[in-house]
């Protein structure tokens, strides 16, 4: 009987070594990452004109009624150069919600000498050197009615970006 006992145990341990070489396969071929991951949230777009390259880059994708998405616009200066008079901008457009910003928006006085701020453009400073980047934060918050699918714009320079915003209902609690 003990004969048996110890037999049936050696078979039972290199079955035990195969399905663990098999699960730690399948967990290393599952973590992998594929362009459609669902866990990752982050989108992002970048486009250049040979002077400067403009991204935009959302996370998440997908924004609830009653909740927020970041966005972060980032200008880099692909070479040294010196910045012409005045100041400079970058436009933002949206649809389907309205941004908050935190980075300088532009403000003027109107007609009657009242200081007026506008959530369309943003203030940017770049340095004269190669590679100096500058990065506005923004909030982009859903409006009501809701739409199925928001857009979020930027604009500098000739450079046009356009991302998509997936827009949810949140549930009911």
């Amino acid at each position: 009987m003990q004969l048996i006992k110890d037999s049936s145990n050696f078979f039972v341990k290199p079955f035990s070594c195969v399905k663990a070489v098999i699960i730690s396969a399948l967990v290393i071929f599952i973590s992998c990452e594929d362009k459609n991951n669902l866990l990752i949230t982050e989108k992002e777009v970048k486009t250049n004109n040979g002077l400067y390259e403009l991204s935009l880059k959302i996370d998440p994708d997908i924004v609830y009624s009653n909740s927020s998405t970041k966005v972060i616009t980032t200008i880099r200066r692909l070479v040294p150069g010196t910045k012409p008079t005045g100041d400079w901008f970058c436009n933002y457009s949206v649809v389907g919600g309205q941004f908050d910003h935190h980075s300088n928006v532009f403000s003027y006085y109107d007609a009657y000498g009242t200081l007026q701020f506008s959530d369309k453009y943003v203030y940017v400073s770049l340095a004269d050197s190669a590679n100096s980047v500058w990065q506005g934060l923004s909030f982009f918050i859903p409006t009501l009615p809701l739409k199925a699918t928001g857009h979020i714009s930027a604009n500098f320079e000739g450079l046009n970006l356009s991302l998509p915003i997936k827009l949810v209902q949140a549930p009911s609690d």
